[in-house]
């Protein structure tokens, strides 16, 4: 987290101070963990539509003219930036959907 914190400059270096100040005041303590500092940035910088458009996204989302790898690797980063916390089953229904047909037979055979 301090790694992160020295790459800030300019209105998050400013930002990022002030929020600590106020933590410090009010809670008798500053943000010390990565966890609380992703909720805290979350929180100032991503707008609360953010996860409905992910989700949106991932309903979606298709192979198209996607490689294989491509496509999960689209699929996985859409489910982190989501924030969504399926099972494996649900995981694989939503990758199995989105292959293309000729796939999709090969795979669910």
């Amino acid at each position: 987290m301090k790694l992160a914190v020295v790459e800030f400059s300019d209105y998050a270096l400013v930002w990022w101070n002030k929020n600590q100040r106020e933590m410090m005041r009010e809670e008798g303590r500053e943000i010390d963990t990565w966890t609380e500092m992703r909720r805290v940035m979350r929180k100032r910088y991503v707008p609360t539509s953010y996860s409905k458009t992910m989700r949106q996204k991932l309903q979606r989302l298709s192979q198209g003219s996607l490689t294989m790898e491509e496509y999960y690797k689209e699929m996985h980063m859409t489910l982190v930036r989501a924030n969504v916390e399926e099972g494996i089953e649900d995981i694989m229904a939503h990758f199995l959907s989105g292959l293309n047909p000729n796939i999709k037979d090969v795979v669910e055979l």
